[in-house]
């Protein structure tokens, strides 16, 4: 809030008040300590009227105890729990990002949902969350049996680096507390229970899979999956579990996708999934697949595509409830598709292959405006209206110029009988060409009724520098028109992109983007052509040999694959495990196992949580011990 003065609250400096819910107040602020020491942090406080009322105390105590035990990288951490000033306080990880409410939202105005391949990534992470929670035992090893009962958009946040956080642990309930789920007792929201949730009867962890499973359906779909025009007519769809299923919303879908959401959904708990880690192991098979490979720092651009995160460095951001951004990026993210250990045969069909997100080299900027002069050497002083007298000649150089005034004269003589003579000639000698016949003169013929006009000095070059600017212009908006069209509609993203080549013939991204587009339609041999030239205009842009050696591997062409994913190596960019994991692939299937070895031992060396290297490695490695 504007007028909000920061003031020190015990070891803490209250900084901001964000949010004011229900039963407690949430501050953005910093811990510190010695030698400087400063930690940026949340703390969420019980309101001032109710610290005087038990029940609600003690419900507040309950989450600060039970959230106490949450440690995983996809829970929100909690840092301290204490009383000071008459009021019950915790304090935890303050968060840079967004939750998926503000995500869609903002996907909406910008019109960039978020990818089936980060649905399912994102939905895996809550699921492993859960899972965690879920199976949690005290330090007697008696499980916890704990339900979150308020999974919605609002409680999954995704931050800035592509991490993803369960949010609000805060009506979550263990089944060894005295106020565990209550019949009849109603808490979360209602379009994102559990059919039992929603008619007040006792839950379990499977009530946490349903609602998980809404979330996923509205990822996939972009659509609300429980709707209405009251609360009491969402209760009711909800009850009994009344919606479109996602065959009948989304179509074209692998049928694995289809099948984890209907499970998650089921309205009988015996037919849902029986645990969130079940659910998780499903979409992270079904990830592997379908050739996707999504990660956090893909995650991470697509959130930069959303959202300015340019002042994180004066620690603004997301705080960990409600929504709020600062500013509307226009990072560009593109889809750009690898090589699996699952490369077609030449005996099968190509399967969709892994993906993996890289943000594109910048574009060559625009300038804003066009100077009207051609721009010259700078002057250091700007010279007075009259010029100064100018110096009396010597006798020699006015000698000087009188000789080079009578040569100069005697030149435009000779030239000029010449001219006349040649004239002559040609007229007598040479007949007048045919109508159908160009004139060989490299200049056009000038006609009397329609006299070329002179282009007034210092003009010529302005014409030409606004028309390229022009074109400029229109091939950046034509860009990021094919960008918005490149998923739901490749064969007009490909028309737009062959109209920008036609504008601009040197356009790297351009023809970059057309081979993402080729890649889409399975045109590998014109994908090759468009990487190919994209590399010719730019033999530094390692993308490009990335792709490229998707596209060969696609096509079949292994040891042109081979070629590129090598040449990418040497380049080494952020994501050369990768390119390692891909190497080593193309390796694999030329029958080159020792190579195919070595290259993922290197890839594990750089990056050992890479789990797609890791996997692979331990089964090239088992392979290798059955010989």
């Amino acid at each position: 809030m504007p007028d909000f003065q920061p003031v020190r609250f015990g070891k803490y400096i209250l900084l901001e008040k964000l949010a004011t819910g229900g039963m407690a107040q949430l501050y953005k602020a910093k811990i510190t300590g010695i030698q400087g020491f400063e930690k940026l942090i949340a703390i969420k406080m019980i309101l001032p009227h109710l610290a005087k009322e038990k029940e609600l105390v003690v419900s507040f105590i309950d989450e600060a105890k039970l959230a106490a035990l949450l440690n995983h990288q996809n829970i929100v951490q909690i840092y301290d729990f204490g009383s000071m000033e008459e009021s019950f306080f915790i304090s935890m990880e303050y968060l840079f990002g967004n939750d998926l409410r503000a995500i869609w939202v903002r996907a909406r105005e910008k019109n960039l949902p978020i990818n089936l391949e980060y649905a399912l990534y994102v939905m895996s992470r809550v699921c492993a969350g859960l899972g965690y929670a879920h199976e949690l035992k005290d330090f007697q090893g008696n499980s916890l049996n704990i339900i979150h009962r308020d999974i919605s958009p609002q409680n999954i946040f995704v931050t800035y680096q592509g991490d993803v956080k369960i949010l609000d642990f805060g009506i979550a309930k263990a089944a060894s507390q005295s106020s565990v789920t209550q019949c009849g007792m109603i808490k979360g929201k209602v379009a994102y229970m559990s059919p039992e949730q929603a008619a007040g009867n006792s839950i379990d962890q499977r009530s946490d899979i349903f609602s998980t499973g809404i979330v996923l359906y509205e990822l996939i779909a972009h659509a609300k999956m429980f709707d209405g025009d009251s609360t009491i007519q969402i209760l009711t769809k909800v009850r009994d579990a009344e919606y479109r299923s996602m065959q009948e919303v989304v179509t074209g879908l692998h049928p694995k996708v289809y099948a984890i959401v209907d499970r998650a959904l089921a309205k009988d708990p015996q037919q849902r999934y029986q645990s969130c880690s079940e659910m998780a192991s499903d979409l992270e098979e079904c990830i592997i697949d379908l050739g996707l490979r999504p990660n956090a720092r893909g995650l991470a651009q697509y959130m930069k595509t959303l959202f300015d995160t340019g002042a994180l460095e004066d620690q603004g951001g997301k705080e960990p409830s409600g929504s709020h951004s600062r500013g509307s990026g226009e990072v560009k993210a593109e889809v750009i598709r690898n090589v699996s250990p699952e490369m077609p045969k030449s005996t099968q069909a190509a399967e969709p292959l892994p993906q993996k997100r890289v943000q594109e080299k910048a574009p060559e900027k625009i300038p804003e405006k066009v100077s009207e002069k051609p721009v010259g050497k700078v002057v250091e002083k700007i010279p007075d209206k009259t010029p100064e007298k100018a110096p009396e000649k010597t006798q020699d150089q006015q000698k000087k110029k009188g000789w080079i005034k009578y040569v100069a004269i005697a030149a435009v003589v000779v030239v000029a009988v010449a001219a006349i003579v040649i004239w002559q000639k040609g007229k007598t000698t040479a007949p007048p060409p045919a109508d159908n016949v160009a004139s060989s003169r490299p200049a056009p013929a000038v006609t009397a009724d329609k006299p070329v006009p002179a282009l007034p000095a210092g003009q010529d070059a302005k014409p030409q520098t606004q028309q390229v600017h022009q074109t400029k212009l229109k091939a950046k908006e034509l860009l990021d028109q094919a960008a918005q069209l490149a998923d739901r509609d490749p064969l007009k993203a490909r028309s737009v992109l062959l109209e920008v080549i036609k504008l601009d013939p040197k356009n790297v991204q351009a023809y970059f983007k057309l081979g993402l587009v080729y890649v889409k339609l399975k045109d590998y041999p014109n994908a090759i052509q468009s990487y190919t030239k994209a590399a010719e205009l730019d033999p530094q842009f390692s993308d490009i040999y990335f792709n490229l050696g998707f596209a060969y591997g696609m096509n079949e062409n292994y040891a042109r694959a081979e070629e590129m994913y090598q040449r990418v190596v040497k380049m080494r960019p952020r994501y050369v495990d990768e390119a390692l994991f891909n190497l080593a692939v193309v390796q694999d299937k030329q029958g080159k196992r020792a190579e195919c070895l070595s290259t993922l031992e290197q890839a594990y060396a750089i990056n050992p949580r890479n789990e797609v290297v890791k996997k692979y490695l331990d089964r090239i490695k088992g392979s290798a011990k059955k010989k």
